[in-house]
């Protein structure tokens, strides 16, 4: 596909409906994180126990909370698990709210201490005590369990029970936001799951969340009903089943066919038709920058010059506006999103500049280069088309001979993100902050030796500032100081390109009521109720 022909090209027809459909779409929901719309403003209420039915783009391998904490994972696993602290990001703000755990105070620089709710099991009978509390500590810093939230939490130098009720953690560095942090780490039963092995667990986990997993067929469909023994309130639906369907198209077709009731990732030019059928479209802006990873320990990428030229080869604006249809926001060199704790106003992109970016090129002496990029398929909306319209750009560039774009089925993308299998010169990932949105989780990626998806990136003056950042209390004057250091030196050696903070379109049908997406991009599924009749 020639760049005169492609992706960009195909989309400038569909730009002008895709943005009035925009526009109404912004008429008739509401446009904030929380999701809410004109439906729920109908004077037909919805009824308590309804089936739902869900198409997603992707359902996981598993079911392992240990794993991830961003959608999509977390849409089906945070409603199952317990979770020591949750993070409110339903209404305004981002509260930190009790889970697990009712309240906790800082001892210290190095320590805090958490004290758990009295009233809670797991459906196995097991407590959920401090010795659960420990034990899923101990096994989540385990790095044979391959806990990819121990990059979050590996902090955490000692974890110990002063009493049943009672926990304390001791770091090995001030962390400030540990509390926060914490939203992420899953409680499970010990004996049982020391019993059947955590890959049997995970198919199947017990916690203390509104719903428990009834079927799981693994890629495939996952069916979830409420939990008698749930910690979080009684959930309204009878059942939530959600089903993996890939193709933009298809999940379209399946929700204007009554076969699902809501759908995710809506594709841009699917939003007007959708709304003149009298479904309900849902808008908001996920904590997820899409990042096209560029660092390397070989090849012509370890050149900054040469990520720098690339960096500025990228219309960003022309990505959001036809690929995107104006929807999300355009990335200004730095992870965090405008929103978002973080931020930092002095740092801006790099600006779309063929001609520098060929001169970067020629300084660098590269030419002929064939380039290849991966990416995923419906894992991130618009993945592929993404990909296609960045590869297109990039082949712009005199000294880029080619750009292959390799879609990949998601077991397999998920290898590369965990370094199971060798990643290309580009790799497309949603670096989300979920469900923290603080970007010091996006920020810690970068660090030095980093667990997860660790693109080889090393730079001391980074480790010594996100240190810094780290003890740093929230709200202060020397914690938006670190973040902006951050920022510049991300800027500055450009191990990936921050291209834009990605949008979250859902669907409904119009029978669904409450149905919200917070701030973190995850529904409440709890909260939906079915008009019936």
């Amino acid at each position: 596909m020639s760049p005169k022909t492609g992706v960009l090209g195909r989309f400038r027809a569909l730009k002008v409906s895709a943005l009035v459909g925009v526009v109404a779409l912004l008429a008739t929901a509401c446009s904030s994180s929380n999701g809410d719309s004109a439906a729920e403003a109908d004077s037909s209420p919805g009824a308590a126990g309804a089936d739902i039915v869900v198409g997603v783009g992707v359902i996981n391998p598993d079911l392992d909370a240990f794993s991830a904490t961003s959608p999509p994972r977390s849409f089906y696993a945070y409603p199952v698990w317990s979770l020591l602290t949750r993070v409110d990001t339903l209404g305004e703000g981002a509260k930190v709210v009790p889970g697990v755990a009712e309240s906790w105070t800082r001892v210290n620089d190095l320590t805090w201490q958490f004290v758990l709710r009295k009233d809670l099991k797991f459906a196995n009978g097991e407590p959920v005590d401090a010795d659960a509390v420990v034990y899923s500590t101990k096994f989540m810093l385990d790095p044979k369990n391959e806990a990819s939230i121990r990059g979050k939490l590996g902090i955490i130098k000692q974890v110990e029970a002063v009493d049943a009720t009672t926990v304390r953690f001791t770091m090995s560095a001030p962390e400030a936001i540990l509390p926060r942090l914490l939203g992420a780490m899953p409680i499970v039963p010990p004996k049982e799951h020391a019993r059947v092995g955590a890959k049997a667990f995970n198919a199947k986990p017990i916690g203390t969340g509104a719903f428990m997993v009834e079927k799981f067929v693994p890629g495939k469909e996952l069916v979830l009903v409420p939990n008698p023994n749930s910690g979080q309130g009684k959930a309204l639906p009878a059942s939530i089943t959600f089903k993996a369907i890939p193709e933009d198209a298809a999940r379209v077709a399946a929700l204007r066919a009554g076969d699902v009731d809501i759908i995710t990732k809506v594709p841009i030019d699917g939003i007007k038709p959708l709304e003149s059928g009298a479904f309900t479209v849902y808008d908001a802006v996920e904590p997820r920058t899409y990042v096209v990873d560029l660092f390397t320990d070989s090849g012509p990428l370890t050149d900054v010059r040469v990520r720098r030229a690339i960096a500025q080869s990228l219309d960003l604006d022309a990505l959001v506006q036809g690929v995107m249809g104006g929807k999300g926001q355009v990335g200004q060199g730095q992870l965090a999103p405008s929103f978002m704790s973080g931020y930092c106003k002095d740092v801006t992109r790099y600006p779309y500049d063929l001609a520098a970016a060929n001169k970067l090129m020629a300084e660098a002496g590269v030419s002929g280069l064939k380039l290849k990029f991966q990416t995923s398929q419906g894992f991130i909306l618009n993945d592929t088309l993404l990909a296609q319209a960045i590869g297109e750009m990039v082949n712009k560039l005199d000294a880029v001979e080619s750009v292959e774009i390799a879609p990949m089925e998601f077991s397999n993308y998920l290898d590369v993100y965990y370094n199971r299998t060798e990643r290309a010169d580009f790799f497309a990932w949603g670096m989300s902050s979920s469900p923290f949105v603080d970007a010091s989780v996006q920020l810690e990626r970068l660090v030095t030796g980093y667990p997860q998806h660790n693109i080889g990136y090393s730079n001391p003056k980074y480790d010594e500032w996100f240190g810094k950042l780290r003890s740093a209390e929230e709200g202060t004057p020397e914690r938006q100081q670190a973040f902006c250091e951050l920022s510049k030196i991300y800027k500055e050696d450009v191990p990936s390109v921050a291209v834009m903070t990605m949008p979250d379109v859902w669907a409904s049908s119009d029978k669904i009521r409450g149905f919200k997406v917070d701030q973190a991009g995850n529904p409440a599924w709890e909260l939906i109720t079915k008009v019936t009749g």
